[in-house]
């Protein structure tokens, strides 16, 4: 039977904290073994067996607005057993009656609230590891492409510049998408991340772009961490690109930050 169908459906799962809704789960599977077509029926059939209560009541324990008492639990439980056999029920007194205990008495108004916070928040770090994957796989197309260099260059190897400045521009535009957005620490944790996997050449054109987007912060973020974290040899190697674009600040900074 099609629980739906008799007005039991379940409230939705982001309304109900976990104890509850693994309860109420189970009482809509037992009612469904009473093979009732309607919820006056099922409150007949149950009356029968021990326990009287208005339909209405019964079908707020079934979509899981209120916790029944624990001799609801049993008589609905032994009436679906009598009705189909314990094979079919699929559960015992016990197991159930476990469950009945383990679920919260009351509803929390803040926790749907909670909870739809909760998925946002790993939608948005499963976006983060998206485009983490997305920077791997430019990093390997890189030396295949090549776009407008981000600015003069007159001392370094255009060409390579050329080439790796395709990731860099996806770091830079992705940070500072998540830094407008407010989302700081999702900024802070790309930067990082990708401070790992970046070439010398293409940390140091990640710098000039967010400079040139204007994102100070950002650029001195990751300036900070990438002269922390990364070997002496690779600091240099930014330090020089970016004192051959110009930005002599920028690579004494991050020679600062290497030295700590």
């Amino acid at each position: 039977m099609n629980a739906s169908q008799v007005g039991t459906k379940l409230r939705s799962d982001e309304d109900l904290p976990p104890g509850r809704r693994r309860l109420a789960h189970v009482l809509v599977a037992l009612y469904g073994h009473l093979n009732e077509p309607t919820l006056e029926r099922a409150a007949q059939h149950l009356e029968k067996c021990g326990y009287k209560k208005d339909p209405s009541e019964i079908s707020r324990y079934l979509n899981g607005r209120r916790l029944p008492p624990a001799h609801f639990v049993r008589v609905l439980h032994e009436a679906a057993v009598e009705q189909a056999g314990t094979n079919a029920v699929g559960v015992t007194m016990d197991q159930l009656l476990s469950m009945h205990a383990s679920a919260e008495p009351t509803l929390c108004r803040s926790c749907p609230k909670l909870r739809r916070r909760n998925r946002s928040l790993r939608g948005e770090l499963k976006g983060l590891l998206d485009a983490k994957a997305g920077l791997e796989t430019a990093l390997a197309d890189a030396e295949e492409r090549l776009a407008h260099l981000p600015v003069p260059l007159p001392n370094g190897d255009r060409q390579v510049w050329a080439k790796e400045v395709t990731a860099a521009r996806q770091v830079a535009k992705r940070a500072e998408e998540l830094h407008v957005q407010g989302e700081h620490e999702g900024a802070l944790a790309l930067l990082r991340e990708t401070s790992e996997v970046l070439t010398p050449i293409e940390s140091a054109a990640t710098l000039v772009l967010l400079h040139q987007r204007e994102q100070s912060q950002l650029a001195e973020t990751l300036i900070q961490i990438y002269g922390r974290d990364q070997p002496r040899k690779a600091v240099m190697r930014v330090a020089l690109e970016l004192h051959d674009c110009g930005m002599t600040d920028a690579a004494g900074a991050i020679l600062r930050a290497a030295v700590g």
